[in-house]
């Protein structure tokens, strides 16, 4: 724990960020209430409410980062909240399952607050929709064509990685195999993102999602379905995650999250999923790990490997944003600044730290080949693509 200490404190900076950086930041965050104690924002709407709200959050975080005690300490409004507290790491199916049959049957919910990291906020929104379509199970919300999400929604980020308070979508596992909620209506209202409640992260858990948010701004650039907007909030978080502060941590992660709710993620990000459902890598991590091979590989590409619709003379403009944005003139820079991300957090960058032996990289390469994630990447990708890729990450 000491050493987690020590690396956390000489990580951060703890200089103020470039205003001109934060003004050009919030002026895109038109719903969210940023900074120390806005917390607070969360009171004021329970207070209002015309009906009973539902906190979904961690249970290993809750009480550690402050909102507990916020909460518990809201008298008579705290008794409009049902608290629901949820342990995983992940989502897969059974679990959610369990939460949902904790909360199926109530009738008055008029808000749903999810406090906690992505996994939280995936599992607010995938049961918001479930009680919005009075949906027996949430199989049925995977597998089947349900309506949208009814309810209000309010996010508090306590990690500043995933940026899924900014996107429309959930994920959850049914047997290791990802499956995705997607519907406008689960995109908040209302996001709060207070920086108290980020101080008392683990060093590692802060890295991750850190990790995650910096791959969501790269590849978001590059990306098949990358729009002007969705670059603009790209370079913005690049910029952000680059401060080395929790304020940009957060904007940067929230940024990146509109950006991937445009563009979709790309190859890193299906690189990723097997390493996490068969090795159990952290998200963020397992993106990273792929991403400094990626970028080259993307930028090696020629008019005969580049996916359909993308241009040398797009591919040329997407990495001139990359290199300003990190600040660079090469891909060689380029690599240099992403695996220096995992060097300044002391991230181990060889895949066999995590298990994964040279006997798994063929499997974890036919499962990296998915829709709307490798066919989403602006070079085509085949499993020996991703073999390749795979053995030059193992070192």
């Amino acid at each position: 724990k000491a050493t987690v200490s020590v690396l956390y404190c000489s990580t951060l900076k703890h200089n103020n960020m470039d205003q001109g950086l934060l003004i050009a930041a919030l002026s895109k965050c038109a719903n969210v209430h940023h900074g120390a104690g806005k917390l607070s924002v969360l009171g004021d709407v329970i207070r209002d409410l015309d009906g009973e709200a539902l906190l979904f959050t961690d249970t290993n975080g809750y009480g550690p980062c402050g909102a507990e005690a916020y909460v518990e300490g809201l008298g008579e409004v705290r008794q409009k909240m049902k608290v629901v507290q949820y342990a995983g790491k992940a989502l897969p199916l059974d679990e959610v399952e369990e939460v949902y049959d904790r909360v199926k049957d109530l009738t008055d919910v008029k808000l749903i607050v999810a406090i906690g990291g992505g996994t939280i906020m995936d599992l607010a929104k995938a049961l918001a929709v479930g009680l919005s379509n009075k949906a027996s199970c949430i199989d049925d919300v995977v597998t089947k064509k349900v309506e949208g999400n009814t309810i209000d929604l309010l996010f508090v980020p306590t990690t500043a990685g995933t940026g899924s308070e900014a996107t429309t979508f959930s994920v959850v596992y049914k047997e290791k195999v990802k499956h995705s909620i997607d519907h406008p209506t689960l995109l908040p209202g209302c996001v709060v993102l207070d920086e108290n409640l980020v101080r008392s992260l683990p060093g590692p858990v802060l890295y991750a999602t850190v990790l995650d948010a910096l791959a969501h701004a790269t590849e978001s650039i590059w990306a098949r379905g990358a729009t002007d907007e969705s670059r603009e909030y790209s370079q913005l978080a690049v910029k952000l995650l680059t401060t080395h502060t929790l304020s940009g941590y957060q904007l940067g992660s929230h940024l990146a999250g509109k950006a991937i709710n445009i563009s979709k993620t790309t190859l890193s990000h299906a690189m990723s999923y097997p390493m996490s459902a068969h090795f159990g890598v952290p998200h963020g991590i397992a993106c990273f790990l792929t991403l400094p091979y990626v970028a080259k590989y993307n930028y090696e590409a020629t008019e005969e490997t580049l996916s359909p619709g993308y241009t040398p003379e797009m591919l040329e403009k997407v990495f001139g944003m990359l290199f300003e944005a990190f600040a660079v003139s090469s891909i060689e820079d380029l690599q240099g600044a992403l695996l220096g991300f995992l060097k300044r957090f002391n991230v181990p960058a060889d895949l066999t730290h995590y298990g994964i032996k040279e006997s798994d990289l063929e499997m974890l390469s036919a499962k990296s080949i998915n829709k709307g994630r490798s066919d989403n990447n602006p070079r085509k990708a085949e499993p020996a693509d991703c073999l390749q890729i795979l053995n030059t990450a193992r070192g």
